[in-house]
């Protein structure tokens, strides 16, 4: 099963921030939500966890509603979040940081694991041996998201939701985030990925909900996203029949798809 909104519907005063939307995001799948600036797609991460009240409408996790429960319930129930801005322990070093999320899982779960083996393994699998010993405020800010990672997966997960994760990594961290990424979704995870860099966006996921001005504009594969008309016109401002739909994966075209 996985994550599934169900007609939610937000207001700010006389601005609706989203309009009956709907999605879902499967097990086992990485799901992108996309959309131009103002979209709603941080409000809708926020609706999901728990941080922002819908006006209407509900989340499943695993079929059950959640829409009543505290954000700590939530994360009790399997659901991890990453932010815009980095939300790391600035004062501890990135062994410390994962080990304090380790720790509270085993607490919280009364599990037989150890922390310590489970923030060893994360290090190793995310390729952050080299800086383990260094305090997480000095770190640039494509490392800091790795450890942002990192630390989610080690409170095991059943949704993990990346609120511009690759934000800026370089080329060499995003491919390994990409690859970290895939192995989650097929540990059974359902991943819903909020992203700016479309080269990644279609390369890993399964499918893609576009919001624009708080609608739900498509909803598809990457292919059928990357033909639809209403999609280009909304990143691009027009449709222009000779455009080759590949234009949307290229970050450098007129797509600054932040919140």
């Amino acid at each position: 099963m996985g994550l599934e909104v169900r007609d939610v519907t937000v207001r700010f005063g006389g601005h609706t921030a989203l309009d009956n939307i709907s999605l879902r995001a499967l097990n086992g799948q990485i799901t992108g939500l996309i959309g131009p600036n103002g979209a709603g797609k941080t409000t809708m991460f926020n609706v999901i966890t728990g941080l922002q009240a819908p006006h209407a409408g509900k989340v499943e996790l695993d079929g059950r509603d959640i829409s009543k429960l505290a954000p700590y319930k939530r994360a009790r129930r399997g659901m991890a979040r990453t932010f815009q801005r980095l939300e790391l322990f600035g004062s501890l070093t990135v062994r410390e940081n994962i080990h304090v999320a380790a720790a509270q899982f085993k607490r919280r779960h009364r599990t037989a694991e150890r922390a310590a083996p489970t923030t060893e393994k994360l290090i190793e699998r995310l390729n952050l041996g080299a800086i383990a010993e260094v305090r997480a405020d000095s770190l640039p800010t494509g490392q800091g998201r790795m450890v942002e990672l990192a630390r989610s997966l080690a409170c095991r997960p059943r949704v993990l939701l990346l609120d511009e994760p690759a934000s800026g990594q370089d080329e060499s961290e995003t491919a390994d985030f990409s690859r970290v990424l895939r192995e989650v979704a097929d540990e059974g995870v359902a991943v819903l990925l909020v992203e700016h860099d479309m080269d990644l966006v279609m390369s890993v996921c399964d499918e893609l909900h576009v919001l624009d001005f708080g609608k739900k504009l498509a909803q598809g594969t990457c292919a059928q996203i990357q033909a639809d008309p209403a999609v280009r016109a909304a990143y691009l401002g027009e449709v222009d029949d000779d455009l080759d739909p590949a234009v949307l994966a290229d970050p450098d075209d007129a797509l600054g798809v932040s919140r």
